[in-house]
């Protein structure tokens, strides 16, 4: 029974993937028009926040579930892969003990669209990463996958150039699996596959409103493959009568690595700016290194998204670091940001209770402070020491200071009318708690000192 509705449910949503969009469809997810660096979900401006159990969410057999949790605490977006591994279905269909590239596995793309259809239900914005980077290298490439010459029966090494073994990383870049294309191997043999699957992939994707494009994870390819794939998506999107938002993501830690001008400085190929990598630098080269984005796109402001927030530090899991981390993606102007998921090399904390507090804690901040209509102001604190504090300004009204560990600073609140009357609130971001408001009268500054350690938000306003 579960095989035939499977198949059927395949063919529904297949044939329906070209119908008239609808007004609803259209509206969905896309760069906010009055302040391009966030992004709009349908209709209202939005901040993404979020966290889960596994990547290739799809996958999990209890991603529901995840979803749930996710969504209780004020969160809003999930990162999905479209990986696989020897234990979760391939893409294709096997025929005996090899792959059949012309037939789908219905389980693969079955769960896939459970969880699409489950995430919009929900409002939750869905990333997806179409080529999961390390399923192409290693084991998972030699043993397992479908593309590899050896596991399929449609065609071998020597027709298709690509190797029946790959044992390294890849970040060496050397699978010729991503050189197929017209203007580099022109590898019409794997690229029609390769093609195949993609058109596949967007027959359900374009039936929905919340999903945003990466083309890999952690990529060390050459730049022609993820711009290839960029246009081939978002052409395909507008023949369906949709505009897609696409992305890469580069693998270098450092943002200033040439690698990453290839998203950064081409608006044309790439609509948004995925720098998760950055999430493994810390304190305030994490945040420089943002600042340096946002400078570097202000002529042509896109969202920055985060999809993947990292804990790890000397080899264990530091939830602490991780949280700061969120918090300063924000901070700096970001508009998503997501936990990274739970390994047992600490590389993430997921959903779990540091996560849901900090999703919450943010939720709380901003419906007291309009992040759409602020930008960061660093420099109208005075008195501060490095990593000691961040700012948002909505510019002549609002101020809203970051604290990542206590301490004191100055804030300038020099767009506000001379002789204003400022009320100060502190929210407790460890224990998620409001202290009483409070009014001063400031002539040279606004002086913000945190009521303790840990992590403080300090919201100001003009009295009206």
């Amino acid at each position: 029974m579960r095989k035939r509705f499977s198949s059927r449910l395949s063919l529904i949503l297949t044939a329906a993937v070209f119908l008239p969009v609808s007004f609803s469809l259209a509206q969905g997810i896309r760069p906010w028009p009055e302040n391009p660096y966030y992004w709009e979900f349908r209709g209202k401006p939005t901040l993404l926040l979020g966290g889960s159990i596994d990547d290739d969410l799809f996958q999990y057999e209890g991603f529901e579930e995840q979803l749930d949790t996710l969504v209780a605490c004020g969160g809003n977006v999930i990162r999905n892969t479209m990986s696989s591994s020897p234990t979760r279905p391939w893409p294709f269909a096997k025929a005996g003990e090899k792959y059949d590239l012309n037939r789908f596995n219905d389980e693969y793309w079955d769960r896939f669209v459970r969880l699409l259809e489950a995430a919009s239900r929900r409002s939750v914005v869905v990333q997806v990463e179409i080529w999961a980077t390390f399923s192409y290298y290693g084991e998972n490439w030699t043993r397992y996958n479908p593309f590899n010459p050896a596991n399929n029966i449609n065609y071998s090494a020597a027709e298709s150039g690509l190797p029946p073994v790959n044992e390294s990383h890849p970040t060496r870049a050397d699978n010729p699996f991503f050189r197929t294309l017209p203007d580099y191997m022109n590898n019409r043999v794997v690229l029609r596959y390769q093609e195949r699957f993609v058109d596949k992939f967007l027959s359900y994707t374009l039936r929905y409103d919340n999903v945003l494009y990466a083309m890999d994870n952690e990529t060390s390819a050459d730049p022609r493959w993820g711009a290839y794939w960029a246009g081939y998506i978002k052409k395909k999107a507008a023949e369906a009568g949709r505009r897609v938002y696409a992305t890469e993501m580069w693998d270098p830690w450092d943002l200033r690595h040439p690698w990453h001008l290839n998203t950064i400085d081409h608006p044309e190929i790439y609509d948004f700016i995925d720098i998760s990598q950055n999430n493994w630098q810390e304190g305030q080269r994490h945040q420089d290194a943002l600042a340096y984005v946002r400078e570097r796109i202000s002529g042509n402001p896109r969202p920055i998204n985060n999809t993947k927030v990292y804990a790890r530090r000397d080899n264990r899991c530091d939830p602490r670091l991780a949280v700061d981390r969120f918090y300063g993606n924000v901070w700096a102007g970001c508009a998503s940001t997501r936990f990274h998921r739970p390994t047992d090399r600490g590389h993430g904390i997921g959903i779990d209770h540091n996560a849901r507090r900090a999703i919450r804690g943010l939720r709380e901040v901003f419906g007291r402070f309009d992040i759409f209509a602020s930008r960061p102001q660093d420099r109208l604190l005075n008195d501060r020491s490095e990593n000691e504090a961040y700012c948002l300004e909505r510019e002549g009204l609002a101020w809203a200071v970051y604290f990542p560990d206590g301490g004191g600073v100055m804030l300038d609140p020099r767009a506000a009318p001379p002789g204003s009357t400022f009320q100060v609130e502190w929210f407790d971001a460890d224990y998620l708690s409001w202290y009483p408001a409070f009014e001063l009268k400031a002539s040279g500054g606004v002086p913000l000192g945190c009521p303790g350690s840990g992590k403080w938000v300090a919201l100001v306003r003009i009295k009206p």
